[in-house]
């Protein structure tokens, strides 16, 4: 595991200008768990509440369980990565993954994962370029008073 420690001021972390997070894990059952905790960690030191701090630890761990359940297939020998800034007044989380990307096999979740993240979020974007996907989130932290 690597990871960059988060940085930021504690007095007003919503405009402190913070070191992003890297954390890239083996694409295992038990990545979902510390990317999530570490997506909410980075949430509520930027002044998210309870309620978008669970937003952003659901939508990671949907991201996630994706990259785990179907990038590698059985070997799961591959990783998957989170990074997380805040820029302007948004959290911008990325889980990545370098396997077989989406759509190319059979999928027991129908897609649910997917649609929820686009729900809880401000924004999402999915992307599949070359090998692997990436799954682009962003979320509104509190406005500025």
């Amino acid at each position: 595991m690597t990871q960059e420690s988060l940085g930021a001021a504690k007095d007003d972390a919503r405009t402190a200008p913070a070191r992003p997070l890297a954390l890239t894990l083996v694409a295992a059952p038990d990545a979902v768990g510390v990317m999530r905790r570490a997506a909410a960690d980075v949430a509520k030191e930027h002044g998210a509440d309870d309620d978008l701090t669970f937003d952003v630890a659901l939508a990671v761990s949907e991201a996630v369980t994706n990259a785990v359940k179907y990038a590698y297939g059985r070997k799961r020998e591959g990783k998957v990565e989170m990074s997380a800034r805040v820029r302007d007044r948004f959290l911008e989380i990325s889980i990545r993954d370098w396997g077989k990307g989406f759509g190319t096999g059979s999928s027991d979740g129908l897609g649910i994962g997917l649609a929820l993240i686009a729900r809880v979020s401000t924004e999402m974007t999915v992307v599949q370029e070359g090998r692997g996907t990436q799954v682009r989130m962003r979320f509104l932290l509190a406005p500025s008073q």
